[in-house]
């Protein structure tokens, strides 16, 4: 971490201080999506090992391959949300009823938005 003597010393030298996104200069939304992908791609790994399953058994479940597999887990920035979505269901069947009750959760929050 970062003490914010050094910080102050680093911007008073012309640099710029922040994280990935600021450097990367990712809008609110688009940093948001890199920082979904990669939680997602740790949900995978860890429902995969909780449900005792080896990449290759996920892999079968989802009728895709283990290699992808790994790319999701390691965060292979060319993985779809698709892919990874389908890979935590596969992982975790009941995912799919959490899944559903926060978009309509999101939904319902939308409705009533735009009703007031």
């Amino acid at each position: 971490m970062m003490t914010k003597r050094h910080r102050k010393r680093l911007e008073k030298a012309g640099w710029k201080v922040g994280d990935a996104a600021v450097f990367l200069e990712l809008s609110d939304v688009e940093a948001a999506l890199v920082e979904a992908k990669l939680a997602l791609g740790d949900a995978v790994r860890s429902l995969r090992q909780r449900g005792r399953l080896s990449q290759e058994d996920l892999a079968k479940r989802m009728g895709s391959s283990q290699s992808r597999v790994a790319k999701v887990e390691n965060h292979d920035p060319e993985v779809s949300l698709d892919l990874q979505l389908r890979a935590v269901f596969a992982a975790h069947p009941s995912a799919q009823r959490d899944f559903r009750r926060l978009v309509q959760k999101w939904s319902a929050r939308a409705r009533a938005a735009a009703a007031e």
